[in-house]
């Protein structure tokens, strides 16, 4: 809140957190349940550039404070928009709108993760039927299932984690049969979890990948039915540019391993009030040989991949720390630096492991402060304390 200043804070059903915003502060709140909406009901004037900034995303840190993503108008617009009937571009809504006739999208997606601009603002851009789910109805998976199909929902855009556990209930299985395309991102993609869902369901299925900082998605693959190779996370959408280089900054031939950097109509503008590192991660692009300015930065992405002889991009990892948690971006040190606000923690290590499946999940090993001896700690305590001060919890 310091890094961003308000003018205006909305807010619902969370009076706790206003109340000890306020002590402090001089903001202005808006309670959203006991706004009059027959008020200032007339048309709003657009005073906003393409390059005006449309909204920050904060996401993990790798000193362990987050960081507020740029993203304008222009960026988004681009990601979500049409290019025309006749345009064989690779974008999401050729895909959906044209190749096949989507109408009515659910809306499941939480507004703290950027992938709802491919329900929400990608439903009020063309015009399509958006079907809301709240965390209730998302959480119960019959109702979510009934709902499906009394709604006649065509789409779903989600990560594979959830998604697999969708599919552990029987009614899900039964509402995948009027589904036309599901839409994954933000983790690993398996080729088991595909052939699985096209047992209940002809849908198609798509991959996408992009960092916050690019806008949603940047690459996009159409999965194969066919095809038993592992699944790619697929070519740059319209207007990206991808290139993977070695530590030289020179260009990686095909199959060989290096780190992914995206340039083009989609890449922000950087970090709120972090000039240094906006530095760091936005950087000028060597490769920009026609001039056009929005290819003359671009976002260092910590990411490994290779191209494949098909032009598609294979994802290989991480190159630090970072990883990613039901398509949540979490950097560990980010949590060790959160546990270690608690005056009863000394030391703390957090590390990730995969379940056979493929689910991953997060163990802290810490040492307790021997000087405080009148304070419980325990691993009930320390979860506590980070579904209070830790937002990805």
């Amino acid at each position: 809140m310091k890094e961003v200043h308000p003018k205006l804070i909305l807010r619902y059903r969370n009076e706790e957190i206003a109340n000890e915003l306020i002590k402090n502060n001089n903001y202005e709140f808006i309670d959203i349940e006991k706004y009059d909406y027959n008020f200032n009901n007339g048309p709003i004037e657009n005073i906003n550039e393409n390059e005006d900034i449309c909204y920050v995303f904060f996401t993990s840190g790798t000193t362990g404070v987050p960081k507020g993503v740029l993203i304008n108008h222009f960026n988004l617009y681009n990601n979500n928009r049409r290019f025309g009937e006749d345009d064989e571009h690779l974008c999401i809504a050729n895909s959906l709108l044209k190749e096949n006739k989507v109408n009515n999208i659910l809306g499941i997606s939480k507004f703290s993760f950027d992938m709802y601009h491919n329900e929400i603002t990608f439903s009020l851009m063309h015009g399509l039927t958006l079907i809301f789910a709240d965390d209730n109805l998302v959480n119960d998976i019959v109702g979510l299932s009934k709902y499906i199909n009394e709604n006649k929902v065509e789409y779903i855009v989600t990560t594979p984690t959830r998604f697999k556990v969708f599919m552990e209930n029987e009614e899900f299985l039964k509402a995948l049969s009027n589904i036309k395309v599901v839409l994954f991102g933000g983790e690993e993609l398996t080729r088991s979890l595909c052939e699985n869902i096209h047992k209940y369901s002809n849908c198609e299925i798509y991959n996408e990948y992009g960092p916050t900082e690019c806008t949603i998605s940047c690459t996009y693959k159409k999965v194969d039915k066919n095809s038993e190779r592992k699944i790619t996370i697929g070519k740059p959408l319209c207007n990206y540019k991808l290139y993977i280089l070695d530590e030289e900054m020179n260009i990686c031939p095909v199959g060989v391993e290096g780190e992914i950097y995206i340039s083009g109509y989609g890449t922000g503008k950087g970090y709120l009030n972090k000039e240094a590192l906006t530095k760091e991660k936005f950087i000028p692009c060597p490769y920009n040989n026609n001039g056009n300015k929005y290819n003359e930065i671009m976002y260092r992405t910590g990411d490994l991949g290779r191209w494949t002889e098909e032009g598609e991009i294979e994802y290989l990892g991480r190159i630090d720390f970072q990883v990613k948690i039901h398509g949540q971006r979490i950097e560990l040190g980010e949590i060790e630096s959160k546990i270690k606000e608690m005056e009863e923690i000394q030391q703390v290590v957090v590390i990730d492991k995969e379940k056979e499946g493929g689910d991953k999940y997060l163990i802290c090993y810490y040492v307790i402060n021997n000087e405080i001896n009148d304070k419980e700690i325990n691993s009930k305590i320390i979860r506590n304390y980070l579904k209070k001060n830790y937002r990805h919890i």
